[in-house]
């Protein structure tokens, strides 16, 4: 898997890096968000507190997939212009937290009398 950048700009205003790539994944499934964090981060030589992958699109039926990400120059940044959900997405266990939560809970088995 590797990230092939079509659009990298930088934006003054916000003090962030915004990149559009898409990224081949001919053997296997849509990579994951916090996978491709880590990619990008390493790619562009940032923290990687300081990436966020906003989104991330497979076209039906290829093996490609387009994303955005964005690199900050600063926390204090990411903090104010980085939306919960953003955030929350590309953390590396968002799957096992949802998993415990949803899981059934066990009714208590005392019987009245």
């Amino acid at each position: 898997m590797d990230i092939t950048p079509t659009r990298d700009v930088y934006n003054p205003v916000l003090r962030r890096r915004e990149i559009t790539f898409y990224v081949e994944h001919m053997t296997a499934a849509t990579p994951k968000l916090y996978d491709l964090r880590k990619q990008v981060a390493v790619k562009y030589a940032a923290d990687e507190g300081l990436v966020f992958i906003r989104g991330l699109r497979t076209s039906t039926g290829t093996s490609r997939a387009v994303g955005e990400a964005e690199v900050y120059d600063h926390v204090e940044d990411v903090s104010v212009l980085v939306p919960e959900h953003i955030l929350t997405r590309n953390q590396p266990d968002r799957h096992k937290v949802k998993e415990d939560s949803a899981a059934p809970k066990k009714k208590s088995e005392s019987k009245k009398s």
